[in-house]
C-alpha cells in the first residue's frame, strides 16, 4: 500500500485574467528533503523572499557567533545540521504561512499518495459539489443557546431564580 500524505489546499485570491483552478496550491504535510539539503534554494524556488533574507541573516549571525566564540568545527557543524534539520521539518509550514501572507485562503485537506492524486481528488470533489455548497463549514456551531464551557447567568426555571 502506498504511503498517504495529507495536502492542504490553498485557493488564490481572485485576480482578473487568472484561472482560479490553475492558481490552486497543494502543500504536503511532510519533511522536505530539498529544504533540508539546500534551504536557500528551496526558499527562492518557492518565492519566499522575506524568509530567504531572514535565513541568510540568521545563518551569518550564527556562523560569526560560533566562529568567534571558539567552538570546535565539530560543534559548529552539529549546530548547522540542527538548523538545517529544523528547516526541513518546518519548510511546509513556512510555505503555508507565505501563501497566507500573499492572500491565499486554506480551503481544505486532501489525503493522497502524491500531488497529482491530491489534485485529482480535490477537483473531482469540487466538480461533484454544487457551487453554493463550496463555502467551508464553520469550525464550531452551537447547538444550544449556551455551549458547554460557558456559564450563563441564572435563568428562571422549575426551581425559580437564584
Amino acid at each position: 500500500m502506498a504511503r498517504q500524505t495529507s495536502f492542504t489546499v490553498h485557493l488564490a485570491p481572485a485576480k482578473p485574467g487568472r484561472d482560479a483552478d490553475e492558481a490552486v496550491q497543494f502543500v504536503p504535510d511532510s519533511f522536505s528533503l530539498v529544504a533540508f539539503l539546500v534551504p536557500w534554494g528551496w526558499f527562492l524556488w518557492n518565492r519566499m523572499w522575506l524568509t530567504f533574507v531572514v535565513y541568510l541573516v540568521v545563518m551569518v549571525a550564527v556562523f560569526v557567533a560560533l566562529t568567534y566564540s571558539g567552538f570546535p568545527p565539530s560543534i559548529r557543524m552539529a549546530i548547522s545540521f540542527a538548523i538545517s534539520l529544523l528547516i526541513g521539518l518546518e519548510a511546509t509550514n513556512l510555505r503555508r504561512r507565505s501563501l497566507r501572507w500573499r492572500g491565499y485562503r486554506e480551503a481544505g485537506v486532501v489525503v493522497a499518495a502524491n500531488r497529482e492524486e491530491a489534485e485529482r481528488r480535490w477537483f473531482a470533489e469540487q466538480d461533484a459539489a454544487p457551487r453554493a455548497a463550496r463555502a467551508p463549514a464553520p469550525a464550531f456551531a452551537a447547538t444550544s443557546a449556551h455551549p458547554i464551557g460557558l456559564f450563563p447567568e441564572a435563568e428562571p426555571g422549575a426551581r425559580g431564580l437564584r
